[in-house]
């Protein structure tokens, strides 16, 4: 987990997508918010590992660097997508609600969400794509501020930010009784889930997490057990537990689950997570998220097939719309993106582990 390849991770990406992906075509039964938790986390992993590691070779973090980084990474795709939104709902005439497109070009879907009751529209799904937005904005800041005070202290920060979020969610939920459109989508009730990806980050890198990451992978069981609690909890305790402590236990399980995935991805029943279909997904599984909406339509549109070919039309749509953002779209602005790559002020005495690719 400290080096530049994190094996099974783009495996780990196109399982989450997947999720959202099944429960938005209608399989209720699939917690698919689960998906959008994972990438949370594993958000707030990778920002924190390469926060870390800039830190390592410079002694600080340039904000102009990881900005531009970030701007060349997220924004292209994004637009191009709420562009392509906007065009295709004026051919199908559908109207969309006053408000979200400047809510849109804001990155303040989660927002709007959280104040119309999370309306069913084209971008209703860029909520978690705000939520990372905003993460974005602040999320580095802060760290400077911590980390002056040595690594111990941006842990017990986020602990901090964990607890406090948590405590203002469950107020929200059981005392105001908020309801669950603002406390789903809202970046001030679902920060949480970053800043647990964010402490796993500071956490590997003390010696003792070795031995604790080492009890928790024994066997190739052990994240099938992870998995079942994640859904005892996610899908079998009320929706009070859900929406105020909830939505953290589930964060530290799927970190957890993160955890023992990354060991044990060469045993048996996990080594499919390297193959090359599931990594494809994963690397495309931001425009894969972004499209699945209109993608997963085509499937529904036909209703006269069944179910399960309808499912793989509207997966195999979604797929060919993903790929081509990706190609198109994206990569020109991802070779553009590594000419601000930070390089180390000057040569460590010893080597030091490179940045974790995001």
């Amino acid at each position: 987990m400290r080096g530049r390849h994190l094996p099974a991770l783009d495996g780990l990406r196109a399982v989450s997508v997947f999720t959202v992906m099944t429960f938005h075509f209608g399989f209720e039964t699939v917690p698919g918010d689960l998906g959008v938790s994972a990438f949370f986390v594993l958000s707030g992993f990778l920002i924190t590992t390469l926060l870390l590691r800039e830190w390592d070779d410079r002694g600080d973090v340039s904000l102009r660097h990881f900005y531009l980084r970030r701007t060349l990474r997220i924004f292209p795709a994004y637009y191009a997508f709420v562009i392509f939104s906007l065009v295709l709902s004026a051919i199908r005439h559908i109207s969309w609600p006053s408000g979200l497109v400047p809510a849109s070009f804001l990155y303040l879907v989660n927002y709007f969400n959280a104040t119309h009751g999370h309306p069913t529209t084209p971008v209703a799904h860029a909520w978690s794509l705000a939520v990372e937005e905003q993460f974005y904005l602040l999320w580095p800041a802060v760290f400077i501020l911590l980390r002056r005070g040595g690594e111990a202290r941006v842990a017990r920060g986020l602990l901090w930010i964990i607890a406090g979020v948590m405590l203002w969610r469950s107020t929200l939920t059981l005392a105001f009784h908020v309801g669950s459109p603002w406390t789903y989508n809202a970046f001030d009730t679902r920060f949480d889930n970053l800043a647990v990806g964010c402490l796993l980050a500071v956490l590997v890198r003390r010696d003792q997490f070795a031995v604790s990451s080492a009890a928790v992978a024994r066997g190739a069981w052990m994240p099938l057990a992870t998995l079942i609690v994640l859904w005892l909890s996610r899908a079998r305790l009320p929706s009070a537990y859900h929406y105020s402590i909830g939505f953290t236990v589930d964060a530290v399980l799927l970190a957890l689950f993160m955890v023992q995935i990354l060991q044990l991805y060469p045993a048996g029943i996990w080594r499919w997570l390297e193959h090359p279909v599931p990594r494809y997904l994963g690397l495309i599984s931001y425009p894969l998220y972004l499209y699945h909406q209109w993608g997963l339509g085509v499937g529904l549109h036909f209703r006269g097939l069944p179910l399960a070919v309808r499912f793989a039309l509207g997966m195999a749509c979604s797929i060919l719309l993903a790929s081509g953002s990706y190609f198109v779209v994206e990569k020109p602005f991802l070779a553009l993106k590594r000419r601000f790559e930070v390089a180390p002020r000057a040569p460590a005495a010893a080597p030091v582990a490179a940045p974790v690719a995001s």
